[in-house]
């Protein structure tokens, strides 16, 4: 069997040095088992702007399982790990950050759950202790809104993940290029579980997802896997028409028994309401339509312009 590691990175030249040489003493224990025979790692640089391209070119010409995929420019996280996946020739897959957050050492026990005949190995932290109360309870809402609207996703669960080839190969089936990973493999089906860690702090370089990032994140994975939030848009509309239909005849019942219809207080406060709900879903609305609209010309969802180590892409038309 032969293990592929994909490490997206963008701006990491402060920690990717430690992350290469603890994988690099790692493989040499999952080389010693008896169902791995080799280990390569595909390493995707997202358009860095620091030293992790020439830190990569570095430790690949040294290292022949060092394979490098260099992005033209930022193209994204997932960009990035799609291409890793396209680009592995392993017969078991994992992805995980270059971080470090991702224990690597939870590979071998990944390796034993993909023995025991499961297909799909999803990492998953124990609890968030380390992160902000507000990070901790927006994420919450996430995972919560995520599966209301229908979308089977594993809580707590980010990238880190480990696949068979016949997996992946179902997995690059899918052309759309509004891709959210992380809840397209539970579609793909096939057995899988679930492996819990602790998720230690970052050993060195900054967060690549401020809160704007993660909010832009939330939003494409939402509307890429439900259309929940346009039937909502749907049943407030109906329910706004009904009371609207209500009020009029309250006011022409007040106003054929003589009676005092209120002013202006009565008018302006609905018509603000329903203005910003109709701007509301107006912008629901126009999100769903962007994404048609960058589905419909299908440009390249990413652009490479250097690999190192690396021959034909394994893509599945």
């Amino acid at each position: 069997m032969k293990l592929s590691i994909i490490i997206p990175c963008y701006n990491e030249e402060e920690v990717l040095p430690l992350t290469l040489d603890r994988l690099k003493i790692l493989s040499q224990e999952w080389i010693a088992r008896e169902d791995c025979i080799e280990v390569e790692f595909v390493i995707v640089d997202d358009g860095s702007q620091d030293r992790t391209a020439e830190l990569l070119t570095q430790y690949s010409k040294a290292d022949k399982s060092i394979k490098v995929i260099r992005f033209s420019r930022n193209f994204g996280h997932q960009a990035a790990l799609l291409a890793g996946y396209e680009f592995a020739k392993g017969d078991v897959i994992v992805s995980l950050d270059a971080d470090l957050q991702d224990p690597p050492e939870l590979i071998g026990s990944m390796l034993d759950s993909i023995k025991e005949g499961n297909d799909i190995v999803y990492a998953a932290r124990k609890s968030r202790e380390i992160d902000s109360l507000f990070k901790r309870k927006t994420a919450d809402v996430f995972y919560w809104i995520m599966k209301k609207f229908g979308a089977d996703i594993v809580p707590n669960h980010a990238d880190y993940r480990m696949v068979t080839r016949r997996v992946l190969n179902a997995f690059l089936k899918f052309p759309e290029n509004n891709l959210f990973i992380r809840a397209t493999f539970p579609i793909v089906g096939f057995p899988s579980c679930v492996v819990y860690h602790d998720r230690p702090e970052r050993l060195a370089g900054k967060t690549k997802y401020p809160f704007r990032k993660m909010l832009e994140f939330a939003i494409d994975g939402l509307t890429s896997f439900s259309v929940v939030p346009l039937r909502i848009c749907s049943v407030v509309g109906l329910l706004v028409s009904l009371l609207a239909l209500l009020m009029l005849s309250w006011s022409l019942i007040v106003k054929i028994f003589g009676g005092a219809i209120p002013g202006w207080t009565s008018t302006v406060a609905p018509l603000y309401l329903l203005g910003g709900v109709q701007l509301l879903f107006l912008g629901i609305i126009g999100e769903y339509i962007g994404k048609i609209y960058t589905e419909v010309k299908n440009r390249p969802r990413y652009i490479i312009q250097e690999m190192i180590n690396l021959g034909e892409k394994n893509v599945i038309r």
